[in-house]
């Protein structure tokens, strides 16, 4: 198994903020897990979705409650081998989270416990695949334990997979461990003759756009090759594969069905899809990778994060964040499941 290096996650976890500012204005909700459920057949709908208008009685309410929450929790902490900051940032956990604050108050979380929940990032329901990895592994911190384990990393690509809680939010991840249901369809846009061939969801198709035209004016020629594909799209692509090459071999650059970015509508290929083009080495791969981001793109299968996506380096691969997500992840050279797996829960 790959050995993690220590002083990474304390490097990472320094620029958490930051991260977590930028995920919260994709409005994600990418932690809340849920069993895979069989596919049905796929249905073309699109739903509007009603904002709620704030209630200030109920908000004064709710605050008064995470209030009174925080301020038990800080008693019942206060008597626990714990230090000042582990039992500050706990008190102000339970106060958010009543499922969590209901436990303290029973009795039924261990002072481990306790100490792995007062980590910013740590989910409180791995709790006990941070303790099997920390007992696996006891030269990583607590610290990196949560890390790799927020990665995924304590189980092998396909063998744990939840289907994604909300596949329109615009910080989606779908990956080797989260999948998108056979019937999901996302509200798409044409991205134009002019811009290459395919679709994307309106904000990433208008963010790709632009991107183009910003290319042109520094003379560099941008265009999709390949953008939105259907689950059954993947299906036929992944299998057309796996005639040729071995399923070890073609996971290595091409998606199960479910697992694709493509069906999100927010990825897509430029100006290549393939390795031997060496797309790299080209004047508009430098240019991209210096300005992907101000448009909210991220690079995302990167180089030397092979072991982490699940996939070999695709200079082509671009994913629609948001801008501030985008910043974030290509200035601090993350992947973006390292970016995820340093955001407070």
């Amino acid at each position: 198994m790959h050995k993690f290096k220590k002083r990474r996650p304390f490097q990472l976890l320094l620029t958490a903020g930051l991260c977590l500012g930028a995920l919260n204005s994709t409005g994600a909700a990418l932690w809340l897990e849920e069993p895979v459920r069989p596919p049905v057949a796929p249905v073309v709908e699109i739903q509007e979705t009603q904002v709620p208008v704030p209630n200030p009685e109920e908000e004064a309410r709710a605050a008064a409650e995470r209030a009174a929450r925080q301020s038990r929790a800080a008693a019942l902490l206060a008597g626990k081998q714990l230090t000042r900051e582990q039992r500050e940032a706990l008190a102000l956990r339970m106060g958010a989270d009543d499922a969590l604050f209901q436990k303290l108050e029973q009795g039924a979380l261990s002072l481990s416990e306790l100490e792995w929940l007062a980590l910013p990032n740590a989910r409180s329901h791995r709790l006990d695949r941070y303790a099997a990895w920390a007992e696996a592994h006891p030269e990583d911190s607590r610290e990196a334990a949560v890390f790799q384990v927020n990665l995924n990393r304590d189980q092998a690509f396909y063998s744990l997979i939840w289907e994604v809680a909300d596949p329109d939010s615009l910080g989606v991840l779908v990956n080797k461990h989260y999948t998108l249901s056979a019937s999901y369809v996302p509200q798409l846009e044409a991205l134009g003759r002019d811009y290459g061939s395919g679709s994307l969801r309106p904000e990433a198709a208008q963010a790709f756009r632009a991107m183009v035209d910003g290319a042109k004016s520094d003379g560099i020629a941008l265009r999709s090759v390949s953008a939105y594909r259907s689950y059954n799209q993947q299906k036929n692509t992944h299998n057309r594969y796996l005639k040729q090459y071995k399923q070890a071999v073609v996971d290595n650059f091409s998606a199960r069905p479910g697992h694709s970015e493509h069906q999100t509508g927010l990825a897509l290929d430029i100006n290549v899809a393939s390795s031997s083009a060496h797309f790299e080495n080209t004047p508009a791969f430098a240019w991209l990778k210096e300005h992907c981001a101000q448009y909210g793109f991220i690079l995302r299968y990167g180089q030397g994060k092979e072991d982490i996506t699940g996939y070999r380096f695709e200079p082509w691969h671009y994913r629609y964040v948001g801008v501030e997500t985008a910043q974030a992840v290509m200035e601090q050279g993350l992947a973006y499941e390292e970016y995820l797996a340093l955001q407070p829960s």
